[in-house]
């Protein structure tokens, strides 16, 4: 699920396609984590460079040398955000073998990412912004669910019965992220945890 909040603005920045799989110098991940932050607080709309350079701690021509436009750092962020997600996720699955294994890895990952995520709060201040990136995204959010666990949704009793397809169990998945960013849970750990007893996993039943 590499699709992050900032990339449904990054599509059509200037500069958007230079960002792609790119490797992000320590001073730029610096500046990156900073704009993030300040997307979270300020809005993407409100984002200012100088607001982001002061966050990061660097001079305004370091930031501009960098990423010469807002849009830069917006495209950037999004390419940034998404290889964070990613990395994660592979260190998270990496020691996981059995397929409730897996899925009970990814689940607990996604949801200590979403929590965590300096963007949660934009909903409260783009209300419109959040709910088109979702929109826009959700498709192809289920799509990498399923490139990464679609063997193991086969250990789903539901799915092993054929009472559910496993992109109808993606589709529900994703849907309940989206609505984490939505509506924040007061224990993650508890929504996980109900989620793994839906799924049947953890011996629930």
């Amino acid at each position: 699920m590499t699709a992050t909040l900032p990339e449904v603005v990054s599509g059509g920045l200037p500069g958007a396609d230079a960002y792609a799989d790119r490797a992000f110098s320590p001073t730029e991940e610096r500046i990156l984590t900073a704009a993030l932050a300040v997307i979270g607080r300020r809005g993407v709309r409100r984002l200012g460079m100088q607001e982001v350079a002061e966050a990061a701690g660097v001079a305004r021509g370091t930031l501009y040398r960098y990423f010469p436009s807002k849009d830069h750092v917006l495209a950037a962020a999004a390419e940034y955000d998404g290889q964070r997600f990613s990395t994660g996720l592979d260190e998270a699955l990496a020691t996981a073998r059995a397929p409730q294994e897996r899925i009970e890895a990814f689940m607990a990952y996604s949801f200590d990412f979403i929590s965590a995520h300096p963007c949660r709060p934009l909903f409260e201040s783009e209300p419109g912004f959040v709910m088109s990136y979702l929109l826009d995204h959700l498709p192809s959010l289920r799509e990498e669910l399923l490139a990464h666990l679609g063997d193991a949704f086969g250990a789903v009793p539901a799915v092993a019965c054929g009472d559910l397809g496993r992109e109808q169990l993606a589709d529900v998945i994703v849907r309940i992220f989206a609505a984490s960013w939505i509506i924040p849970q007061t224990d993650d750990d508890s929504l996980v945890q109900s989620l793994n007893h839906i799924l049947q996993l953890n011996g629930g039943t």
